[in-house]
């Protein structure tokens, strides 16, 4: 895991083992409001989709392991939830990590049907990859991602919004060519194919655009300048969204071109699906002017669930104060 980078408090995961209750609560998020998700009259069938609605997911870390039991469990959980929106979101984007630890073939024999399940209800998924998945496993499960990929050899797609859109890069460093119990390289990376390809896709755009990977911005860079400053000084690029480090945490960078706080951008990290850290997932409303994004925080804790009656008390606080939080909105100008 990454520190990240940016005036936001970021930590590596033996740093956020020593956060104390009041000091990593103001991070956290509420939970989904209710009216995003309140039920229409009739039955299933007759839900409608809302194209402006997204839903984040991140971090799962399920597979074949019994050691993820739970996160299996979560995984489930949230699909259930996805799929009981009313009205449905329109594009789920999943920020890698799918795998539980080595990207193991049998990782993704348990992701693929659940992920089946919103395709098959209508909502597109498009899947990022993180430092514990296998591209060449993943390639098997889902053949027709590589076809429909922007960039030959990674995973990087556009999912378009009627007012903003998202661009899922692949920040997984190298290949496939790792022992079977190797979990990944931890730091993230473009390759220079994506470098080329994300400062060209850029130029003269004036759409607005959400970037999107695995890894935060303090690993990457494009074509010699590093993300932050990539990021900050391209007017169409709105914010920047990424998982990782498993936990919800909005900061902001400002742009050296216009250093004011009104021109700061957000960087917006994710809660873990179901491993450890914040566990949850989030909800992107998109506007004309800007896009609110609200997490559904479920629970907390380091590195693996305890009986309720052994949690140590400050995993209670930092979840109360996660649901008692504010949410997170980034504006732009089409």
């Amino acid at each position: 895991m990454n520190t990240g980078s940016g005036n936001g408090v970021a930590i590596g995961r033996r740093g956020f083992l020593g956060l104390g209750a009041a000091a990593a609560a103001s991070v956290f998020m509420p939970v989904l409001k209710a009216d995003i998700c309140a039920d229409l009259p009739g039955d299933s069938s007759s839900a409608r989709f809302d194209d402006n609605l997204v839903a984040f997911l991140a971090d799962i870390h399920a597979g074949a392991d019994k050691k993820c039991s739970v996160a299996r469990r979560k995984f489930k959980e949230t699909v259930d939830e996805i799929l009981a929106m009313r009205p449905l979101p329109r594009n789920v984007l999943v920020f890698g990590d799918i795998a539980y630890r080595c990207g193991l073939g049998e990782d993704y024999d348990f992701s693929r049907p659940l992920f089946r399940k919103l395709e098959d209800a209508g909502i597109a998924v498009t899947i990022g990859m993180g430092n514990h998945d296998r591209r060449s496993e993943y390639a098997k499960r889902w053949p027709e991602a590589a076809a429909k990929s922007l960039v030959p050899g990674r995973y990087v797609h556009l999912v378009e919004t009627p007012h903003l859109d998202f661009l899922m890069l692949d920040s997984l460093q190298g290949a496939d060519e790792r022992p079977l119990d190797d979990m990944g390289p931890g730091n993230g990376a473009l390759d220079e194919a994506q470098q080329g390809f994300l400062a060209d896709f850029v130029k003269g755009r004036t759409r607005p655009l959400v970037i999107c990977a695995h890894h935060g911005l303090g690993d990457l860079s494009v074509n010699g300048v590093p993300m932050v400053e990539f990021f900050t000084d391209n007017p169409c690029v709105a914010g920047y969204v990424h998982g990782h480090n498993h936990r919800w945490l909005v900061s902001f960078e400002r742009c050296r071109k216009e250093p004011t706080p009104q021109h700061a951008k957000h960087v917006l990290w994710l809660p873990s699906v179901g491993l450890w850290g914040t566990i949850g997932y989030s909800i992107c409303r998109v506007y004309p002017d800007k896009a609110i994004v609200e997490p559904l925080i479920r629970d907390f804790w380091l590195y693996r669930p305890v009986p309720q009656e052994k949690r140590p008390p400050e995993w209670d606080d930092l979840l109360a104060e996660a649901k008692a939080s504010s949410s997170c909105t980034m504006r732009f100008h089409r």
